[in-house]
């Protein structure tokens, strides 16, 4: 047996797994989302922070560790977030870091918290967005250009200059799917409108006050990027949002709600340039999905609830395939006739996801928000009958970036 460097045997890649269920999700909380533009994003960040908290049955005083995005202004400071956010709370932190999967930060954020945890380096994790209309820069701008132009700067260095955009590239990756294996728009529709559905039953939903709609509206909205219509593609609003992580012990002992566990979780990381991409169909997703099913020790087929990043329709077919929810080619079928709705196969951003819940700051905290309300219990009219095992899936950029991650209510 081959020995490391202190005369021990060397663990074996299970053996090597960590033990994520150590941690579970104790609090989440949701601002307002919409036209926020007239509250500063501070203040927004600091509701979802205490509201989370408050959901949790904990205080600041109590949080000895902090991931991803920190709150406007303490930034060195930006340098050194930690410590500015200790002057914050008016105790020292034990454990501050921060990962980058495009828009699925936050949410991403969630696995440092849970490893933390894990390890003995934290006890109480907080992992916060948001955003407003007085934001000025990148993401969080509620300025539509802005937000255009910065996005479309994230891929390749060499083709915005002629005019690309974010939904081009997705555009590009639609129509060599529908090449590849014949998806077809009417199919890519049928998220679209199963994820309106969702959101008309969620009350602080951004599109859902707009109502249903159909398949038919889906095609006849306006193109963006052929074969991505309007209504294929993600909002851009404001609001915030937190979730509180902790130690799986105290949140049972706490009591006040069933404990969602952090079963299993994973990463992918596959290109930054799209011309570096080996396929246009299939991504790292996969190496994340198959991580956090292993560490979690469930299948596919046990999932009761997805959250899946949707900037555009075709995000969430191509992320349920590499995710292993269906074989690479099979996600049009998958999708269709209502198979993402509530009550269908495979129930997936029963909020309305990016595209008709919320899109603002960090925006893939919401996505995680929603699958453990599912696993709570706690979805009202969108609630998935007896939920036990959720996924969540965030991605960054152009399928750059991923995280897998497998919720269970413990």
């Amino acid at each position: 047996m081959i020995a490391d460097l202190m005369g021990n045997p060397m663990k074996t890649p299970q053996s090597r797994m960590a033990d994520f269920s150590r941690a579970a999700i104790a609090g989440v909380y949701l601002t307002e989302q919409g036209d926020l533009s007239h509250i500063p994003r501070e203040k927004l960040y600091w509701q979802a922070v205490t509201g989370s908290l408050d959901d949790a049955g904990l205080t600041l005083a109590e949080v000895d560790g902090w991931v991803g995005e920190p709150p406007a202004g303490v930034g060195l400071r930006e340098k050194m977030p930690g410590a500015a956010l200790a002057d914050l709370l008016g105790h020292p932190l034990r454990f501050e870091a921060t990962t980058h999967i495009g828009a699925a930060s936050g949410s991403a954020c969630v696995g440092l918290a849970a490893l933390a945890i894990a390890n003995g380096l934290a006890d109480v994790v907080v992992v916060a967005t948001s955003a407003s209309g007085q934001a000025q820069t990148g993401y969080l701008s509620a300025d539509r250009a802005k937000v255009v132009e910065h996005m479309a700067k994230l891929g390749s260095p060499y083709e915005w200059l002629w005019g690309t955009t974010r939904v081009a590239d997705y555009a590009v990756i639609a129509r060599r799917h529908m090449h590849e294996y014949g998806t077809t728009s009417d199919q890519l529709a049928e998220i679209a409108v199963a994820q309106r559905h969702g959101a008309t039953l969620h009350p602080l939903s951004v599109m859902g006050r707009r109502g249903e709609i159909t398949v038919d509206d889906v095609l006849n909205s306006r193109m963006i990027a052929d074969p991505l219509h309007l209504l294929d593609s993600c909002i851009i609003n404001q609001g915030g949002g937190a979730i509180v992580v902790a130690r799986a012990d105290a949140v049972r002992d706490a009591g006040r709600h069933a404990p969602v566990v952090i079963a299993g979780w994973g990463e992918g990381h596959g290109y930054l340039d799209p011309n570096s991409a080996a396929t246009l169909t299939a991504f790292a997703g996969r190496e994340a999905a198959d991580t956090a099913f292993s560490i979690a020790g469930v299948t596919r087929d046990e999932i009761d609830v997805v959250g899946m990043s949707d900037h555009f329709t075709i995000n969430v077919l191509i992320g349920l395939e590499d995710a292993g929810f269906c074989a690479k080619g099979e996600g049009g079928q998958l999708v269709d006739k209502g198979g993402l709705a509530i009550g269908g196969t495979l129930p997936t951003n029963t909020a309305g996801g990016f595209m008709s819940f919320s899109h603002a700051g960090s925006c893939g905290i919401y996505t995680m928000i929603e699958v453990v309300q599912q696993l709570r219990h706690d979805a009202g009219p969108r609630q998935v009958a007896g939920a036990r095992l959720g996924y969540t899936h965030g991605m960054g950029g152009v399928f750059q970036a991923h995280y897998g991650a497998v919720l269970a209510r413990a």
